[in-house]
């Protein structure tokens, strides 16, 4: 399966993987396999970008899937389909 992936205000990741935008071809089928295999495949700096300190799904991360519907941590076996767009972007607060 081949999605889009972006990051957005997520400089580590970019970082990581070289860029803000790419096609990403996985074998998984949910969120959670993604960020699996993103971690495999670009290792320990994707791991340290998308984890926390307790090896869980970072909760300040915010997962966008085709712009419109946002997937939290206890969603992360939303399926995906060939061709969608999984946007990765940092909680800001402010007031």
């Amino acid at each position: 399966m081949k999605v889009r992936l972006e990051t957005r205000l997520l400089p580590m990741l970019s970082t990581v993987v070289g860029r803000d935008e790419f096609e990403f071809d996985f074998s998984g089928r949910t969120i959670e396999e993604l960020i699996d295999q993103l971690i495999q495949r670009f290792g320990r700096g994707a791991k340290d970008a998308l984890m926390n300190e307790r090896g869980e799904f970072d909760t300040m991360i915010q997962i966008a899937l085709n712009r419109k519907k946002w997937i939290t941590g206890d969603t992360l076996d939303t399926p995906l389909n060939d061709g969608d767009i999984v946007t990765f972007m940092i909680l800001i607060g402010g007031g």
